[in-house]
């Protein structure tokens, strides 16, 4: 009587306890499960991608301050190359992007400029922009050039008989509007037909860290001295359209192409007037500002003034070179 009394009681005991157990390790499999989740949420899973590359022309000189764009929608990311020319931008989503280069300036696409490119979760794309330098015409400093009409008869008017021989006015330094005879370096004065005779061109590509200079320049004045310089500008400016000094240029005192103290910038014309000149600079000088102008300088009396200002009557601008 006592085993039976119990059996029963036996049973619903275990029913229970089995019913619990069941119970318990149910909600252990999902407490474990969602732990899992928290300590190991695989964060990289479905992170955007990037996109590397390197701005070089074809002869492999890289090129930094290149601007890097990529864009999908509103998303925006830009990044300049850097030293070595290249880049690595990280998409904010994945999907379809375009990637774009702004030219350095002078320099037109050898591959395409914007390319459609694939951003891949964990990725990181590759992509390469090919360019290639243009030669840059010099242009003569007169009639639709002419900076602020430095170039004068003795009159202090501008000169339109081929034989009038030339006169560079003042232009920053007092007096204003002073004269100075451009004399050639045998004596003679310069005649404007003899002034207008200068034309050539430049061409500049970078290696990384520096830049070269290439200059063929004919008709300028026999063995006469000149200087090259870096003016830029903080906007583009059309070949003859005047140039504000006190609001365009990015610098007050330009600087000299190559060593800071004007030791390197320097060039003599030949018997003919020819100037074949290779110069350096330690920074591309392409990429650094909306546009540069290099002003080729006449000194006058031979003598140059190393990287700082070039007293007035000693100089006078020849020709110009517009990088933009």
């Amino acid at each position: 009587m006592y085993v039976k009394e119990h059996i029963p009681y036996w049973g619903i005991l275990m029913k229970f306890l089995k019913g619990t157990l069941i119970s318990l390790l149910i909600l252990t499999l999902l407490f474990c499960s969602s732990g899992d989740d928290i300590q190991d949420p695989n964060p990289d899973n479905g992170q955007p991608g990037s996109v590397t590359g390197i701005v070089k022309d074809e002869d492999g000189n890289v090129y930094p301050g290149a601007r890097i764009t990529l864009e999908k929608g509103t998303e925006t990311s830009i990044q300049p190359t850097g030293f070595d020319g290249e880049f690595l931008l990280k998409g904010k989503s994945n999907g379809a992007h375009e990637l774009s280069l702004e030219l350095p300036l002078s320099t037109a696409a050898v591959t395409s400029a914007s390319v459609a490119v694939q951003i891949v979760a964990n990725n990181e794309s590759k992509v390469d922009f090919v360019i290639q330098p243009q030669p840059v015409q010099a242009h003569l400093n007169f009639g639709s050039v002419q900076i602020l009409e430095e170039i004068m008869d003795e009159n202090g008017n501008t000169p339109v008989a081929s034989n009038e021989p030339l006169y560079a006015a003042n232009i920053f330094d007092q007096p204003l509007g002073l004269l100075t005879a451009i004399k050639a370096p045998d004596g003679h004065h310069v005649t404007l037909s003899e002034f207008k005779m200068a034309k050539g061109e430049l061409n500049v590509h970078c290696e990384g860290d520096g830049a070269i200079v290439n200059v063929a320049l004919e008709g300028m004045i026999p063995n006469g001295t000149y200087t090259f310089w870096l003016a830029y500008l903080n906007k583009t400016r059309k070949v003859g359209e005047a140039i504000d000094f006190m609001n365009d240029f990015v610098n007050q005192t330009n600087p000299p192409i190559g060593a800071s103290n004007g030791s390197e910038n320097i060039a003599i014309a030949d018997a003919g007037g020819n100037i074949n000149v290779v110069l350096e600079h330690d920074s591309c000088i392409l990429t650094d500002e909306a546009a540069l102008v290099i002003p080729i300088l006449y000194h006058i009396n031979g003598k140059t003034f190393g990287g700082g200002h070039v007293p007035d009557p000693e100089e006078m601008v020849h020709m110009l070179a517009y990088f933009q």
